[in-house]
């Protein structure tokens, strides 16, 4: 079981490299040279699936071709027992990675190789839009129609049941009013507080609601209780600040119209709001200050309690704080996310499929990277935490494989958690990302402006919009 740790999301971020950060956890995704997974391996990226040569009206035995990069034991199993269940269709899963020594290689094939097919009506019924981050241009599709939006097909399903799954997590995973990828699971994003040393300062704090204003106001306080010297350990403010960013990218990036929204007060007040907390010392750049939170990503429910612990042993999980212009509410990242090709002869079928895979059929255990989509597999994964009554926690990690008490009443705190996150982390954009680190770095160095760095940011983030 591997872990991903916050040094290596951000490296993941900045330099989009999908192998490094394919297995999280004890995930589905398999690659990295196993013999497990029996797909139809493509020579390094070529999409061979064609929607165009399936007859839906034939009567005979249909094809579902479903195109991921990277080879998926859960897709494998789920493929076996829904054919099993379905003998007239055959679920035809390809895949692209070859090996670690090529990745690169394979993913520039695949890249460009889907693009062709998709942009001349062809390509694979369905597709994994993302699996931790994402490798095709899922904007772009859909800036060109060329993915189905499955919203309109939950709405129509007379038998899909939108109170089996997490609607928050849904609703806010759309493009425009679309839903375009379907998030078989997801993540959490958040902070990890020492509650103990919280607790002793008298200060209240309720994360459901606080903006990075309240934030630093808590800070504040927490800083003249004498105890912590910070509040916050981070990188550089340039890195907080495009955190901050893909955090509430739906204010500064209008994705459905391919539209920024940079050289705007909203984003000037978030550069120097972020300069006041480096400023103030709030946030430390020094990972060895003992500071009351830290940022974690949480990829399991076996994961909540485990790496909160590696922590310290009265570390609670935090909601992050929201942008001043916008609701509040928790973060999210969607993880395993399917897509329908518009030129699909199968849509039906296609969508059969994807429901499939969202079901309570799927077997989802606590210790599976990505919390499922439906509710019911998230208590049954609760409940097993609960009945196992201990955790056993990374061999690699700094517990070194330690067992663990389950703490019961985290995890019934689990839920409103997962309930309560309706902010998606922007996952698609590491060229945004990186704009952001690097023309702001200027700003916080004192050199520009904090309207001139927007400016500069505002347009290289439209010209890459347009070229999308």
């Amino acid at each position: 079981m591997k872990k991903i740790g916050l040094g290596l999301l951000v490296s993941c971020f900045i330099a989009f490299s999908l192998t490094a950060c394919s297995s999280a956890g004890e995930a589905s995704s398999v690659g990295k040279g196993s013999n497990e997974v029996s797909t139809e391996k493509n020579d390094g990226g070529t999409v061979k699936g064609t929607t165009l040569n399936n007859d839906p009206n034939s009567g005979g035995k249909k094809t579902i071709v479903f195109s991921m990069f990277f080879p998926n034991q859960g897709f494998q199993e789920a493929k076996m027992k829904y054919e099993k269940l379905h003998p007239n269709i055959e679920i035809k899963l390809e895949t692209a990675y070859t090996d670690d020594a090529h990745s690169e290689a394979d993913e520039e094939k695949f890249v460009k190789n889907m693009n062709t097919a998709m942009l001349a009506g062809k390509g694979p019924d369905l597709l994994q839009s993302a699996e931790y981050m994402n490798i095709l241009p899922t904007d772009n599709y859909v800036k060109h129609h060329l993915l189905v939006d499955l919203g309109e097909w939950m709405d129509k399903d007379s038998t899909f049941q939108k109170e089996d799954y997490f609607g928050n997590i849904l609703d806010n995973s759309r493009i425009g009013k679309g839903l375009y990828s379907m998030p078989l699971a997801f993540f959490l994003e958040g902070f990890v507080g020492d509650a103990d040393a919280i607790n002793k300062t008298g200060i209240q704090i309720n994360d459901k609601t606080w903006s990075w204003n309240d934030f630093i106001n808590t800070a504040n306080q927490l800083a003249a209780s004498k105890g912590y010297p910070s509040a916050l350990v981070f990188g550089g403010p340039e890195n907080l600040l495009a955190e901050i960013t893909m955090d509430n990218y739906s204010l500064f990036v209008d994705t459905a119209d391919h539209k920024a929204n940079f050289d705007s007060a909203s984003f000037t007040g978030l550069m120097n709001q972020v300069k006041s907390m480096y400023d103030a010392k709030i946030v430390s750049m020094d990972a060895r200050t003992k500071a009351y939170f830290r940022t974690i990503h949480i990829n399991s429910p076996w994961d909540y309690l485990v790496s909160s612990r590696e922590y310290g042993e009265n570390m609670k999980f935090y909601m992050k704080p929201h942008a001043q212009d916008t609701t509040a509410g928790g973060y999210f990242r969607p993880y395993e996310s399917i897509s329908m090709n518009s030129n699909s002869n199968l849509k039906a079928e296609a969508w059969d499929f994807i429901k499939f895979l969202m079901s309570e059929e799927i077997e989802s255990s606590s210790t599976k990277a990505g919390f499922p989509i439906n509710k019911k597999a998230f208590a049954k994964n609760i409940q097993q935490l609960k009945d196992e009554g201990t955790v056993k926690a990374y061999e690699e990690g700094p517990l070194h494989g330690m067992e663990i008490k389950v703490d019961q009443a985290k995890l019934d705190q689990l839920e409103s958690l997962v309930g309560g996150a309706n902010h998606q982390v922007e996952y698609k954009s590491a060229k945004v990302h990186e704009m952001i680190v690097k023309e702001s770095k200027a700003f916080f160095a004192g050199q520009k402006s904090a309207d001139d760095v927007a400016k500069l940011i505002q347009n290289k983030v439209t010209t890459y919009l347009d070229e999308q």
